[in-house]
């Protein structure tokens, strides 16, 4: 089998009640919402399986000791990370110099919680930082919230994740003027959404049936059970 070449880092944390999608509450109980952060993990590694040539790297919330994230890693073939840093910006940074170090490259930082994200958006990331130029390339997908689902560079740790208030709508703004201002060679993906609040829950209910119908396959099965276990239509 060829050595993995490249770095998917995923930043998960264990979805214990009350400590994971805590912007579901109080639309949802604790409990309900751990068990939709567990199946959206299932689901984006699930998804994720058949990448060829890429080390798949799980960056821990807690500690890589946890039994759910070593369960993770024996089910899924994952090397496990602690998220190291006092902010989101830190944690990325210190992730992706991690993979340097395990001598990955080009690497790239998606969550877990896009279950409809197509695999072809990833592999379309590795391939835009691939191609090799005189800046150092960067590619970056913005996110509806305006924030951003995935972040990749090659070569070296950009200059990205300073000055950034984290967990506002002004991620991506902030972060573009700081592509501009060091002259970063960018690609931009298509938006997409990730599920943080009710309303994104709703919305990913309705996608998960209309991929089904188009394409006559259960898409994040996972999440699509515990989705309609809970009955958004009664919330």
């Amino acid at each position: 089998m060829p050595t993995a070449k490249k770095a998917l880092i995923f930043f998960a944390r264990v979805p214990k009640p009350g400590r994971t999608k805590t912007r579901l509450l109080p639309d949802l109980s604790p409990d309900q919402a751990g068990r939709v952060a567990q199946a959206l993990i299932l689901d984006t590694l699930n998804a994720t399986a058949l990448l060829k040539g890429v080390k798949r790297i799980l960056a821990c919330d807690s500690t890589r000791r946890d039994p759910f994230f070593k369960g993770l890693a024996d089910r899924f073939g994952l090397t496990l990370i602690d998220q190291e840093g006092s902010n989101l910006g830190d944690r990325m940074r210190n992730a992706i110099a991690e993979a340097f170090r395990l001598g990955l490259d080009p690497a790239v930082v998606v969550g877990t919680d896009l279950p409809t994200l197509p695999v072809a958006s990833i592999q379309d990331a590795f391939k835009q930082l691939e191609k090799r130029s005189q800046t150092p390339p960067l590619v970056l997908g913005p996110s509806t919230d305006g924030g951003y689902y995935l972040i990749g560079c090659s070569g070296s740790v950009p200059p990205v994740f300073d000055g950034i208030d984290w967990g506002t709508e002004r991620v991506l703004e902030q972060t573009l003027a700081r592509i501009a201002n060091n002259d970063l060679n960018l690609t931009l993906l298509p938006f997409w959404y990730d599920v943080d609040r009710l309303q994104d829950l709703r919305f990913l209910s309705e996608h998960l049936r209309y991929l089904e119908r188009k394409t006559g396959k259960s898409v994040a099965p996972e999440t699509a059970r515990v989705l309609k276990m809970l009955d958004l239509d009664a919330l």
